[in-house]
């Protein structure tokens, strides 16, 4: 085996024996460091193809600090730590390592992280190459095929949105003997729709006259390729008045600016702009410069003799909506709100790979949904897609649950029994509120997902399984890794492509797309009239935090439709902000059964208020029956018996 490995580790004993057991295993241990110092002298000697680093390293700079360095020079990294704080944790994410290994650790607990490192690091090295490849190849296509200008670069709006996504991009052409600047963009309104801009309306947005568009005198040549960041960067200052304008008005926070130089001496920008803070880096540039020829090309194409009559077609479909494909698999995704729109280009890039995803995002943002998209826009569409809620399972079953039991395992195990991952064969499992799963699970977890096979409880055997692993969680993961309740190999493990979803709260100019959405599927299943939804209804929405987020807003307008009498428009006939347990006369118990009513109405509301508090979690400090001093078990039991399920407070 030719692959290199340098354990950088100063605790003699563990350096000892990892590379002991790294030369076992066929790998080639090209040297041990102490210090991240000692580390960069070994690097510059003979570049390793993974380094094995401890987070805390004694001397000036520790192992996060190596880390940053290494994700520079493209070296793929394990980290080894026993216990870290969220502080440390949330550093060493931010360095993007290849896996975790949790102090003391198994044999094979290395040799399958080495695996799931090398493997990554070829599989993402060659995907990286295929995918850019496909996208020359599109570009390539785009140049020789279409005539249309607009079109075009529309096109290429649209093939370049997951590799530097924007919310706007203009395209904007000056001439090397003229002073006036002409140009046209794409605003982004939807997943796939964009709206054109027009000459006419950057000079009615800015104020300014074409000449002053191009007053910048950074953009000289074509070497240049700058980004900004709003009111943070001191290189925002160099902005022309044109581009400040923009940030403005469509609230942008960064800017990306690539300059062409065309054969006849004509400059074209390509100017990138988010509503995301601080999102370009040297990697955008650098894809771009890799497709310089391919856009240079295509402005060559588009910016020569046909040019005014591109700029003024572009004109022309001001405010037009243009649809550029469809995703009918985002069918029941609904809103438009720059955030959601991130997290779907997350998910349509994951979806063909085998990789896991961690979908992050309070109760009720759609996490499921999402997983469902994942699986339908993946080659395992047509296998089974399965769903398991970690938090309602008891800790008791949940090794059978997910992996299935012999006939005779335990008590009531009168047959044999197939588990969750097996039944999700060939196909997506999904791990809904993994963070609630208990610690010993989490261990048994971990090693399905790097073993790839599964021993029935009761079994000896283990069985090869091929699923994909997708798991969510409303809970911050680093917190609970601090406090002892998560594992870290198995965030690592799971955490390979996260996506956060947003709160209702923060895009709540999807709130009237939602709220129709809702009332339309309700007035449909009650059999009424849908004949819309009242001002005041919407102004107190948009209003209200919504905590409870989509599956709130759900709530609220199923009831606001049962109450509608079909004929006029939907109305709040409680106003969201007040408190919703009614105040209720003391009653009168006159006999031994109001007694036992009374007080199990009351030990059911106590439940409810305790699942409120915790948001539906039940088990685990701070859990449900922590709080009650209940076995989580005891919980459960009393839930069946009074109804609750605890889905309605998660």
């Amino acid at each position: 085996m030719n692959c290199k490995i340098l354990i950088v580790e100063d605790e003699f004993i563990v350096a000892n024996a990892l590379r002991l057991v790294i030369k076992q295993a066929g790998y080639h241990v090209c040297g041990v460091a102490t210090s991240a110092e000692n580390a960069e002298i070994a690097i510059q000697k003979v570049k390793p193809d993974i380094v094995l680093l401890d987070i805390h390293l004694s001397g000036k700079r520790n192992g996060i600090d190596l880390a940053k360095k290494l994700k520079a020079d493209l070296i793929p990294f394990i980290y080894l730590s026993a216990n870290s704080s969220q502080k440390v944790l949330e550093e060493a994410k931010a360095t993007e390592p290849y896996g975790f290994l949790v102090k003391p650790f198994r044999e094979k607990d290395v040799l399958v992280a080495l695996d799931i490192a090398s493997y990554r690091s070829k599989n993402s090295l060659e995907s990286k190459l295929l995918r850019e490849q496909l996208l020359q190849d599109q570009l390539i296509e785009i140049s020789n095929r279409e005539s249309d200008p607009v079109q075009g670069f529309l096109k290429i709006t649209h093939l370049l949105q997951p590799y530097v996504p924007n919310n706007l991009i203009l395209l904007e052409r000056k001439p090397l003997q003229e002073e006036n600047c002409t140009g046209f963009g794409f605003l982004r309104t939807g997943l796939e729709e964009y709206q054109v801009i027009g000459n006419d309306e950057l000079v009615a947005i800015s104020g300014l006259k074409p000449s002053y568009f191009f007053e910048n005198e950074t953009f000289k040549d074509e070497s240049n390729a700058l980004s900004y960041t709003a009111s943070t960067h001191s290189s925002f200052d160099k902005l022309s008045e044109m581009e400040r304008k923009l940030f403005d008005h469509f609230k942008i926070e960064s800017n990306l600016i690539f300059t062409l130089l065309l054969n006849n001496g004509t400059r074209v920008n390509f100017s990138f702009y988010s509503r995301q803070c601080g999102i370009y880096n040297q990697e955008h540039i650098a894809l771009l410069q890799r497709l310089k020829v391919h856009l240079k090309d295509i402005s060559e194409k588009f910016f020569g003799e046909k040019a005014q009559r591109v700029l003024g077609i572009a004109a022309k479909r001001d405010q037009t909506i243009l649809p550029v494909s469809e995703v009918p698999e985002f069918d029941n995704v609904v809103g438009r709100h720059p955030q959601l729109m991130a997290a779907l280009d997350l998910v349509k890039q994951v979806a063909p790979y085998t990789s896991s995803v961690l979908i992050l995002g309070e109760s009720g943002t759609g996490k499921e949904r999402i997983a469902e998209c994942i699986h339908l826009l993946s080659g395992r569409r047509k296998a089974p897609f399965v769903k398991v809620n970690c938090a309602t399972i008891p800790a008791t079953l949940v090794e059978s649950e997910l992996f299935g039991h012999e006939k005779g395992a335990f008590t009531g195990a009168t047959e044999k029994r197939i588990g969750k991952f097996e039944q999700a064969s060939g196909g997506t499992i999904f791990l809904d509120e993994v963070g609630e799963l208990p610690l010993d699970m989490q261990a048994k977890l971990l090693r399905v997902l790097q073993e790839k096979e599964i021993t029935y409880v009761g079994g000896s055997h283990t069985k090869k399984i091929d699923i994909r692993v997708v798991a969510a969680t409303n809970r911050n993961l680093e917190k609970e890794i601090a406090g002892g309740n998560f594992r870290l190999d198995l965030y690592y493990r799971l955490n390979i492509f996260p996506i956060t979803l947003p709160a209702l709260r923060e895009r709540k100019s999807d709130i009237e797309a939602l709220a129709s959405h809702f009332a339309y599927k309700f007035c449909k299943e009650f059999n009424k009239e849908f004949t819309g939804i009242s001002d005041p209804m919407l102004k107190e929405m948009e209003t209200y935090d919504w905590p409870g987020n989509i599956r709130e807003l759900e709530n609220v307008i199923e009831r606001s439709v049962i109450l509608n009498d079909g004929i006029s428009k939907l109305a709040l006939k409680q106003p969201l902000k007040e408190n919703t347990v009614a105040i209720v006369e003391p009653v009168r118990l006159t006999s031994y059964d109001d007694i036992r009513y009374a007080q199990r109405e009351t030990e059911r509301e106590y439940i409810i208020a305790i699942l409120k508090q915790t948001e539906g979690r039940i088990r685990g400090a701070k859990g449900a029956a922590e709080l009650l001093n209940i076995k989580p078990t005891t919980l459960e039991s009393k839930m069946a018996r009074f109804g609750i399920t605890r889905e309605n407070y998660s």
